[in-house]
């Protein structure tokens, strides 16, 4: 992920033995890292208001509520250098992951990649907060001139060594100085960041004039987070700092100085081996059962669509 303006290139950076996304079974290395010298106090990353009320508490951090624009966050958080350190040392957001589903997101990305170009003439396109570079490939397959940006070093060099240019660091970047691009995109990332405004504004800047952003986050006001609370699959305050809805996410882009153009929800195909492993955090005693009877090398074979419908994308032009 890119972090600064944006932690945005974290999400893509994790290593093997990585436990359930959406689980509390996190490392012992993330779970040392919530200590008060780690954790900093943030007004609303939508409207800056100071004034919240707790919605959540989880993996030892509190998710709260903006009492005036209705805006979920979490509130304290890890700093920035302290979530750069857990992106890099693989505690979160390992590279494996990403390596493990990456030819069932390759799919995913190929269908954004199509909604993309429907909307988009240019073909100079950034990817913040990259990972691995799957989505890179993808473009680059599809002639578009393509960089990434993600803070990660083991995913960078997984990058590189795919052919793909990608530049390790935080967002905003010295070396994206003066550059512009037709398309910038934000796959599963603006959640990640610690100032969403900011990087939302250096992205505009860097547009080329009638030039695309396309976003997916997750959508805290799906039913699915509603009915699910604490246990929902995305809540997870170590890395996901900022949840919005669409109401949230309209507010911000137009103030941002976008004009969206498409805004639903998507989902991705996922491996039937993965499904049940997240099930855990929903019901742990029936993934335990389907895991116990299914075989696991099939079921990492079997790839189905997914879209339970609290996921968001949106694709919006520079005003």
């Amino acid at each position: 992920m890119v972090q600064g303006s944006g932690l945005a290139a974290q999400k893509h950076n994790q290593t093997a033995a990585r436990p359930a996304a959406g689980t509390d079974a996190e490392p012992a290395s993330v779970l040392r890292a919530i200590r008060p010298e780690n954790l900093e106090q943030v007004t609303c990353p939508v409207c800056a208001s100071g004034k919240y009320h707790k919605r959540f508490r989880k993996q030892d951090l509190d998710i709260v509520r903006c009492q005036d624009c209705r805006a979920v966050y979490v509130n304290p958080r890890l700093s920035l250098d302290t979530l750069c350190k857990l992106y890099n040392g693989q505690s979160i957001s390992n590279t494996q992951y990403y390596l493990r589903t990456l030819q069932l997101d390759a799919l995913g990305f190929a269908k954004r990649l199509e909604l993309i170009e429907k909307h988009c003439h240019g073909r100079n396109l950034l990817d913040i907060g990259c990972g691995p570079g799957t989505f890179l490939k993808v473009a680059a397959e599809r002639n578009w001139n393509t960089i990434g940006i993600e803070v990660n070093s083991s995913s960078v060099a997984s990058c590189h060594a795919a052919g793909l240019t990608a530049i390790c660091g935080t967002f905003p970047h010295p070396e994206l100085t003066g550059k512009r691009f037709d398309a910038i995109v934000l796959n599963d990332v603006i959640e990640h960041l610690t100032e969403p405004r900011q990087a939302l504004e250096t992205v505009r800047e860097m547009l080329a004039p009638k030039g695309v952003l396309f976003m997916s986050t997750p959508d805290v006001g799906s039913m699915v987070s509603r009915f699910s609370g604490v246990r929902w699959l995305h809540l997870k305050p170590i890395e996901h700092l900022t949840y919005f809805d669409r109401r949230t996410l309209r507010r911000t882009l137009n103030e941002t100085g976008f004009e969206i153009e498409f805004l639903r929800s998507m989902g991705r195909p996922r491996s039937l081996a993965l499904i049940l492993d997240r099930l855990k955090t929903y019901s742990p005693l029936l993934s335990k059962m389907c895991l116990s009877v299914i075989n696991e090398r099939w079921a990492e074979k079997v790839a189905l669509p997914i879209n339970p419908g609290d996921e968001m994308a949106v694709l919006a032009r520079k005003r």
